[in-house]
């Protein structure tokens, strides 16, 4: 669609970012005349729709909001002839366009009215540019009503307002220079969060604008007031203010912009307004129980307070959902109360022991939106609700509780009607001295108290009538009873049905924060743990990534019990249950924090034994060192034999040193320590007459095989030897 530039629309451009007011544009958008709203000029400049059509798309130049309002309030009748009068003599001269943007053509017709209404000329232009920076309206001919009650009655000859009673006390004829004063002191003292009184802002007044310097007898320098007729009272300057004063400027400036928000804007809308339904939207939030409660293990143990969630129904106000535990406020708190809003109410109360009929509670769905604020529902935990059920997240600006007006005032309810009567009840008292420590009260459990809780929503939902509920045409037809019951049950029926339910499975896999993990060849691994299953063993998952490297798949997981993960089949669209693998289960049962806890502990003791061994190591090498240098650059050796010689005698001396080293690590030799000396060698056992013959009869057969074999080689002198082998 092609941007066109409209006349009197307000355009902030140029490098200085100032603001003009386009006066008139050509009927074919190729040039046009703007004014200056921010200059002191009166001219009207010329420029060319294109390049203020580029510039706002490239983001130089912006079409702004008006900032100029012209009064429409109460005009006086004198107001409204001098503003016909000057209509009339203007008129004919506003209509010549865009003759009467040009200078020289200007001049010319300005002159020409001056002469028919007998007006001066300058006050005429006066006129006309204050045409064209309020809009080119015959209301901008109406006076300025900036000073109205702002000194407007004020006389000079006589001080407005009853006479002073006393006689040098202060009062005055007050002056535009003192209505200045008033503004300028209400702005630099009172309008700020430093909560300054009207009456302190008056005394720092009189000591900035009604005093002057003076000095004591020892030279120092003081203020002193002036005349007490010549200084404004603070009767007078509490009436100024109060004719004058802003009630939202002071709420914003005083107190901030988030309390004006909260507690001083306008309530003109509702938390219900074009809601189609029951399920619409639910209202979400946690608060934390005005209560101490105790172990239901060890009921001598006080646990400390429990966090109530609560999710409403925004079109019927019905509680649809609750949680009391001591997760958070967090997402694992939030995920609980989502899910008890979309299960059986009728399987949830009886769990506690208390018995109900559907109709009682006939809840178990999950809306089109979920309105938070700012905290869990603003978590990237939440995205799931959006990707897999479809439900709308919305967040409350920050500071903004009224936004979700209809919980909050269920968070009323509850602790007036259930918790003031429990003991262990959060007293104001405790913190005084000699004041009951009221945690020592405490005797309900986690059970009992949700029980309790149970029992109040009950009330809530079937009994509670809403005095402040606006209902609306066809209600009130009906008969419909403003109870949270009978407006939900109206809704379903007559309605548009914004219900939707989901498989149990199916929302607590939605609810359940959703990482990426890694498979490798040694197990699926998230967090620093390793899981496995069946179906993965079947799938060969590790044994593919071992042969092509890791790949990613998407699991969910319950931080409250890290024993198991639901993994995401990446070759179909099951999801598949995967426990720690077996030398991993030291981890079964645990959270994640504490998960992390022991990791973070194990990461923190192999540092420190990483900063032992690196000290060992360097002490390894000194050691080393000091044994090389006590050895000496030279072996005794080297001034015996050659280099030649000791390489050629290795073998040699690597027998001698194996034949010494085996006589010493021998496990029958010397004993350690023993002398070498000392170890006298064996006796020779003595050989008998026979045994000698015998020997000496052998050791001759020996010789003469040597002599005969030694007569049969080549060459040693035997003539009939031919040197070849016998036959």
């Amino acid at each position: 669609m092609e941007q066109n530039i409209s006349i009197n629309e307000v355009v902030q451009a140029g490098q200085e970012k100032q603001l003009y007011r386009v006066l008139w544009v050509s009927s074919d958008q190729e040039y046009g005349y703007w004014i200056s709203l921010e200059k002191q000029t009166r001219v009207p400049e010329k420029f060319i729709c294109q390049e203020v059509i580029e510039n706002i798309s490239a983001g130089e130049a912006f079409a702004v909001e008006d900032p100029i309002r012209v009064y429409e309030g109460n005009v006086a009748e004198s107001a409204k002839e001098r503003r016909d009068e000057w209509w009339r003599i203007l008129k004919p001269i506003l209509e010549c366009e865009p003759d009467i943007y040009e200078r020289r053509r200007r001049g010319e017709l300005l002159s020409e009215a001056a002469k028919k209404s007998n007006k001066d000329k300058a006050n005429l232009y006066r006129y006309l540019v204050k045409y064209w920076k309020k809009g080119k309206t015959p209301n901008a001919f109406l006076p300025d009503f900036r000073n109205c009650g702002r000194g407007a009655k004020t006389q000079n000859q006589k001080k407005l307002g009853r006479p002073v009673k006393h006689e040098g006390g202060f009062g005055k004829i007050l002056t535009d220079e003192d209505i200045d004063h008033f503004g300028t002191a209400i702005r630099k003292y009172y309008l700020n969060r430093k909560a300054v009184t009207l009456k302190s802002t008056y005394e720092k007044m009189l000591g900035d604008f009604y005093s002057v310097p003076a000095y004591d007898k020892s030279g120092g320098e003081y203020l002193r007031l002036l005349p007490a007729d010549q200084i404004p009272s603070i009767t007078q300057f509490r009436y100024w203010y109060k004719k004058n004063r802003d009630e939202k400027t002071e709420i914003q400036k005083r107190s901030g912009e988030a309390k004006f928000e909260l507690t001083g804007r306008a309530i003109t809308g509702r938390s219900d307004y074009q809601l189609m339904g029951p399920g619409a939207k639910y209202q979400i939030n946690a608060t934390v129980g005005d209560i101490y409660l105790v172990s239901q293990f060890d009921r001598s143990d006080i646990i400390g307070r429990p966090v109530m969630y609560f999710v409403v129904d925004s079109y019927s106000r019905m509680v649809t959902g609750m949680y009391v535990g001591l997760e958070g406020p967090s997402w694992a708190g939030a995920m609980m109360a989502i899910e008890n809003a979309a299960s059986d109410k009728v399987a949830y109360c009886a769990s506690y022991g208390v018995e109900i009929t559907e109709d009682e509670w006939p809840c178990r769905h999950i809306p089109t939106a979920i309105l938070g604020d700012r905290g869990e529902m603003e978590s990237r935990l939440a995205d799931n609700l959006v990707q897999m059920l479809g439900v709308r997240i919305e967040n409350a600006p920050p500071y903004r509780a009224d936004l979700k007006g209809i919980i909050e005032q269920h968070f009323r309810t509850i602790n007036t009607n259930a918790l003031p009567f429990l003991p262990g009840k959060v007293l104001p008292d405790m913190s005084e001295r000699g004041g009951h420590d009221y945690r020592l009260d405490a005797k309900l459990d986690i059970r009992q108290f949700t029980e309790i809780i149970i029992r109040c929503v009950l009330y809530y939902n079937n009994s509670h009538s809403m005095e402040y509920f606006e209902k609306n045409e066809q209600m009130m037809q009906m008969g419909v009873d403003a109870v949270p019951l009978e407006l939900w049950n109206f809704g379903i029926r007559y309605c548009s049905g914004c219900l939707k339910t989901v498989p149990k499975d199916t929302l607590r896999l939605a609810l359940m924060p959703m990482e990426k993990a890694s498979v490798t060849e040694r197990g699926i691994r998230f967090k620093g743990m390793y899981y496995s299953c069946e179906e993965t063993l079947k799938g060969l998952w590790f044994e593919k990534a071992r042969a092509k490297g890791i790949y990613r798949v998407k699991i969910y997981y319950d931080p409250r019990d890290m024993g198991a993960i639901l993994v995401e089949n990446p070759m179909g669209t099951e999801v598949i249950r995967c426990e720690l693998v077996e030398w991993e289960t030291k981890y079964a049962g645990k959270q994640l924090d504490e998960v992390w806890y022991e990791q973070e502990k194990e990461k923190l003791r192999n540092k420190e034994l990483k900063a032992k061994e690196l000290e060992a190591k360097i002490n390894l090498g000194k050691q080393i060192e000091s044994i090389v240098d006590s050895v000496g650059q030279k072996s005794g050796a080297d001034n015996v034999t050659s280099k030649a010689e000791r390489i050629r005698n290795i073998r040699a001396n690597r027998k001698n040193e194996k034949e010494e080293i085996r006589k010493k690590e021998a496990f029958t030799g010397r004993k350690a320590g023993q002398d070498e000396k000392a170890v006298q060698p064996a006796k020779e056992p003595e050989i008998s007459p026979i045994m000698r013959l015998i020997q000496q009869h052998v050791e001759e057969e020996i010789k003469d095989d040597a002599l005969y074999n030694q007569s049969r080689i080549p060459g040693t002198g035997d003539p009939g030897v031919s040197g070849e082998s016998p036959d």
